[in-house]
């Protein structure tokens, strides 16, 4: 059995399938664990969703994971939905025929996944407070340690102590891939969003073999997003 682990995935499902098939994934042995923010922002959330069910892959809550459920109701209600970008109202056209079973699977979603060899989270933990520290807003949305406005500064990994056991997250297109180590070798820090949506690469990690895998976004240049938020 392995544990295999993919970042953001923002509806890129051309890619999500190309990574399971780049890892090897074995449904029957393999564990496939996501980052969140698996469909908003890219082509075809559909399909992420039938992957997501057919890998019965656990996934932690991610900050467009949150308004989506809410989102989905208005617009199946016909209530006018506010969004920041045209392609989010593409987002909840394509999935609202699956509402029924999407929205109480996002709402079941956990803030972390605590296991005896990870921890995963979407954003990252308070590095002073650790885990039981870290407030929702802090699992959702933290990038940067102290706190700033905007996303430009220090990341919260950079004051984390690497004393306890390895954490895997995502969110933070903007930092790219982390890949930080003890003196030993074994990684502590593992971060995979790798801004597959914005035309970089989607991102996966095998914990047992200590493997980074990517493969590179397929999404035709108008339709990449240029805003890292």
């Amino acid at each position: 059995m392995r544990t295999l682990f993919i970042g953001d995935i923002h509806g890129c499902a051309r890619e999500f399938e190309q990574l399971i098939s780049k890892l090897e994934f074995q449904r029957d042995t393999d564990l496939l664990y996501l980052t969140g923010d698996a469909f908003t922002k890219g082509p075809d959330p559909v399909a992420v969703w039938k992957l997501i069910q057919d890998t019965n892959a656990r996934m932690v809550l991610g900050n467009h994971d949150v308004r989506l459920p809410d989102r989905l109701r208005r617009h199946l209600s016909g209530e006018p939905v506010p969004v920041k970008w045209h392609v989010y109202r593409q987002t909840l056209e394509a999935l609202a025929p699956f509402a029924e079973a999407l929205i109480p699977w996002l709402e079941s979603l956990p803030l972390w996944i605590d296991e005896p060899d990870f921890l995963l989270v979407h954003a990252g933990i308070n590095p002073v407070k650790g885990l039981q520290g870290t407030t929702r807003d802090e699992f959702l949305v933290i990038r940067t340690w102290p706190p700033v406005e905007g996303i430009v500064g220090p990341r919260w990994h950079d004051a984390y102590e690497p004393s306890g056991k390895l954490i895997i997250f995502g969110h933070d297109a903007p930092g790219g891939l982390v890949a930080k180590r003890r003196g030993d070798g074994s990684p502590y820090v593992i971060g995979l969003d790798t801004g597959c949506v914005y035309g970089g690469s989607l991102s996966g990690y095998v914990l047992e073999e200590d493997r980074l895998v990517q493969v590179e976004s397929n999404l035709p240049l108008p339709e990449r997003l240029h805003s890292r938020q």
